[in-house]
């Protein structure tokens, strides 16, 4: 793993979750950086249907419990460093009547509060910031409600988030709420009926970080997706086979150069992937309320930690 091969005096480690959606980052210049956060599994199902302008309330909870490293190439390190996390992301959202591109005009504000654990038996253990705040999102949306795509309903959204580095950040601290950089996420998102009771949701994100303030490392980009295939069980009551997959799809860089930590620290390479997968049951009325609980179990693990991510959503539209 890029984080572990010089684990005596480098404890820089990944978290990834949301956002959706806390920015984790090291404080240490030089060092390879982590990739930010990401929408990991917290809004699956349905994903693409907005009940009509208004304001929304939503709030995604997880819950990840790591139980190994794994490196570039997936094999497991031999250490009992435990990073896991508790969050909870609070959503307002107002989607407007104004039509941009034939659509609704809509904004978003995502406040993310967080714990974070680190555990290392019979070894050194990484200094956790214990702030809880996680950093500002801010989206603008476009909306696309009860079109037809090949003669069946489609729903879509189109969507531009921005992390300000707000959350709580020390330097001293090797894992952070807060990132201490800007990313830029554009996702599409969409839900398509093949009949009244079956459907398939997605989720796409492509990641651009700035460099981390006050250093010359950046953490690469990154693809993630969220999907799931949904299936009436009784009638608001859904269930789903639902996962999410990151990829990351270029190195991280110091001062530009993109093989600075393989020439540095020897790693083959500093990209991250990860695929979850798991089932899921929702409640849903009309979808102005939405109850969604399920888990993920981490597979297609690289230059990261695995473990299991339950989660759940609740969503209101006043």
């Amino acid at each position: 793993m890029k984080k572990l091969p010089i684990l005596a005096h480098l404890f820089k480690v990944q978290l990834a979750f949301i956002t959706g959606i806390m920015l984790l980052s090291s404080n240490a210049n030089g060092q390879d950086p982590s990739l930010p956060a990401a929408n990991l599994g917290l809004a699956n199902i349905t994903d693409g249907i907005t009940p009509g302008p208004g304001f929304y309330y939503a709030n995604f909870t997880q819950l990840y419990q790591g139980h190994s490293f794994r490196d570039g190439q997936g094999r497991k390190i031999q250490t009992n460093l435990k990073v896991n996390s508790y969050f909870t992301i609070h959503q307002l959202v107002f989607l407007s009547k104004i039509k941009v591109l034939n659509g609704l005009l809509g904004f978003t504000a995502f406040l993310p509060v967080i714990r974070i654990s680190a555990t290392n038996a019979g070894g050194p253990t990484p200094t956790v910031n214990n702030g809880a705040l996680g950093d500002i999102i801010l989206a603008p949306a476009v909306v696309w409600e009860n079109k037809k795509l090949f003669n069946h309903l489609y729903f879509h959204r189109a969507e531009i988030d921005v992390f300000v580095p707000t959350g709580s950040y020390n330097k001293k601290d090797m894992i952070n709420p807060g990132a201490h950089h800007f990313t830029f996420s554009a996702h599409y998102s969409f839900t398509y009926f093949f009949n009244k009771s079956f459907s398939f949701s997605s989720r796409n994100h492509i990641n651009y970080s700035t460099d981390i303030i006050g250093t010359d490392v950046r953490p690469g980009m990154f693809y993630n997706a969220n999907f799931s295939l949904e299936q009436t069980i009784y009638k608001t009551f859904r269930g789903e086979i639902c996962s999410y997959y990151l990829k990351q799809l270029n190195e991280d860089t110091n001062n530009g150069k993109s093989h600075y930590f393989q020439d540095t620290y020897g790693v083959i390479s500093t990209k991250e992937q990860v695929l979850g997968i798991g089932p899921g049951l929702a409640y849903l009325a009309n979808q102005r309320l939405v109850l969604e609980g399920k888990v993920f179990w981490e597979t297609a693990v690289r230059n990261r930690q695995q473990g299991v991510r339950p989660a759940m959503q609740l969503s209101y539209k006043f």
